[in-house]
């Protein structure tokens, strides 16, 4: 944790950042093997994500959530008190366009459960969000939005809300999160539904 006291400060960015997430990567809260805790570097690098630690070391699974283009968007509300309190609230509103008998019980899947989740940007910057007390489906709309005109979108909206004790994890952009870590290991599930109903 940074505390109370400054090292840095922070000078103009060139531009080049773009706004958005392209996907999602969701693993049950629950699971057996969640994450427990992230270490980051304080001294030389700080921010940067160190070691990962799952229960019992082993590895825990993500499932690819693809996003349509420009439509979806990830959020951190700072949440601050007259006590001395500080809490960061994730937002998540994930736009997944076309409808399909899978893709129907997928969807259930994700508004029911707790996750821990990886967002990509469209800059390839991943984050880790919902360590400590996990992301849920709090809102969002299924398949026929107005249903009038041929187009009209036909998907899914989910919002996924959680807050925690610190930000979303910034795991940068230079190497995939899912690897094997000192303390644990995230893979990335090879099972990806994509097929469209006929």
């Amino acid at each position: 944790m940074a505390g109370c006291s400054l090292s840095k400060g922070r000078g103009y960015f060139c531009a080049g950042s773009v706004g958005g997430i392209k996907k999602v990567y969701l693993a049950y809260y629950h699971g057996a093997e969640a994450i427990t805790k992230v270490e980051t570097d304080s001294t030389t690098n700080f921010g940067r994500v160190t070691d990962v630690t799952t229960k019992g070391g082993g590895s825990l699974e993500f499932f690819e959530f693809d996003l349509d283009r420009q439509m979806s968007s990830f959020n951190q509300t700072i949440l601050t008190g007259k006590g001395g309190a500080v809490a960061y609230q994730t937002e998540l509103e994930l736009h997944m366009s076309h409808d399909s008998e899978e893709s129907w019980m997928r969807m259930q899947e994700v508004a029911e459960g707790l996750f821990q989740v990886f967002v990509e940007d469209n800059n390839g910057v991943f984050y880790l969000a919902g360590v400590e007390n996990g992301i849920e489906c709090t809102g969002g709309s299924y398949a026929h939005g107005g249903d009038v005109a041929y187009t009209d979108y036909v998907g899914y909206v989910v919002n996924l809300t959680g807050a925690e004790p610190l930000p979303a994890f910034n795991f940068g952009s230079t190497t995939s999160p899912f690897q094997a870590y000192t303390s644990g290991t995230l893979t990335l599930s090879a099972s990806q539904y994509n097929t469209p109903q006929v």
